[in-house]
């Protein structure tokens, strides 16, 4: 196999990226976080001084597998160490996006041995980390210093749900009385609605009010909120002026005849629906639950529309837990050269951790 690794910038040669990342996307198994609808916002919006390469595998003179890479150079345990971020810039403000079902594209499915024929090719770059990934197996990427942690990523599988029983019998009882009865509550004068944006500029009116919902709650809680960066909003404002009319884009609003009840962003890819941010209208009185009562009938709604999966993306938070039907689990890692210095930080994590 004649194959080699080429690191393009792709600031400065972006029409070739493009056509790189969209001829092996077409064979890959991606999410939506690693489709050219995303990838392209994300570099539209980043800095462009920023050290990202696109990492391209060429397998008999034709690109079979390729990622993104974000260089930094960082002190750490007073050492010197050039990470290298998978499709991220290592810059928490640009990374707060939180990419999941992260991946690289490969033509071949010959994921882990493209991978490792990556890495190897970029001497420079002595640590390497991948967050929320599938598709990889880290086990078989051999001559590293590894850490692997797991996380659970809950979904609704809507394809399996007897539409004559309904979602409700899929949870626990205690679940199904707490949205009853929140229900009741909010319906006590007027009926709930549910409103799917149909225009651009309607999507745009429903976030901009998820985000005075979402912000007006976490600065009530002391926290900046996910709109407290600049780069977040200017992002999703970019993603969703690009990709709502793909039909990559979900915007719902939930409401009554006296308020609105609460705001819901989702991603649609590949028949799925990805719940990604939210903002609610919180009440004192505990028997109001926006966020149940909100997530509810969306699912009812997907379910309706023949969408097959509803899924909340990675997350211990309770509600997203019992609200599922079924998990993932997603990997973030650590890869690290096997020499002197990973070997010592490795020494020192575990007597910390003992400590």
């Amino acid at each position: 196999m004649a194959i080699h690794t080429i690191r393009i910038n792709p600031f400065k040669d972006p029409e070739r990226v493009k056509s790189i990342w969209k001829s092996i996307e077409t064979q890959s198994q991606i999410s939506f976080f690693n489709s050219w609808g995303w990838v392209s916002t994300w570099l539209f919006c980043l800095p462009k001084n920023l050290d990202v390469e696109l990492i391209v595998n060429i397998e008999n003179d034709i690109p079979s597998c390729c990622f993104f890479i974000g260089i930094t150079h960082q002190r750490v345990n007073k050492f010197k160490k050039v990470r290298g971020y998978i499709n991220n810039t290592g810059f928490e403000n640009y990374d707060d996006l939180v990419i999941e079902y992260n991946s690289i594209l490969c033509a071949t499915h010959d994921i882990d041995t493209h991978l490792s024929f990556a890495l190897s090719s970029l001497n420079d770059i002595e640590e390497f980390r991948f967050s929320h990934t599938v598709n990889i197996d880290f086990d078989a990427i051999s001559g590293y210093v590894k850490r692997v942690n797991e996380y659970p990523s809950y979904w609704v599988d809507l394809k399996n749900i007897d539409v004559d029983k309904g979602y409700l019998s899929y949870i626990s009882k205690n679940k199904r009385n707490q949205i009853k009865r929140s229900i009741k509550a909010y319906e006590a004068n007027s009926k709930l609605n549910i409103e799917f944006a149909t225009t651009l500029e309607q999507a745009q009116s429903f976030f901009k009010s998820l985000e005075n919902l979402h912000q007006q709650e976490w600065l009530q809680r002391g926290k900046p909120g996910a709109f407290g960066e600049p780069f977040f909003k200017q992002f999703h404002d970019q993603l969703i002026a690009t990709r709502f009319e793909h039909g990559e884009i979900q915007l719902i609003r939930i409401f009554n005849e006296h308020e609105d009840i609460g705001y819901i962003y989702n991603f649609v890819f590949k028949n799925e629906v990805l719940f990604y941010q939210c903002g609610f209208n919180y009440h004192s009185d505990n028997k109001y639950r926006p966020g149940l009562v909100s997530h509810y009938l969306a699912i009812n709604e997907c379910l309706a529309k023949g969408f097959s999966k509803y899924n909340f993306l990675v997350g211990q938070t309770q509600y997203k837990q019992s609200l599922s039907t079924q998990s993932d689990m997603l990997k973030t890692a650590v890869v690290s050269r096997n020499n002197l210095k990973s070997k010592f930080e490795s020494s020192l994590r575990a007597l910390k951790s003992k400590l």
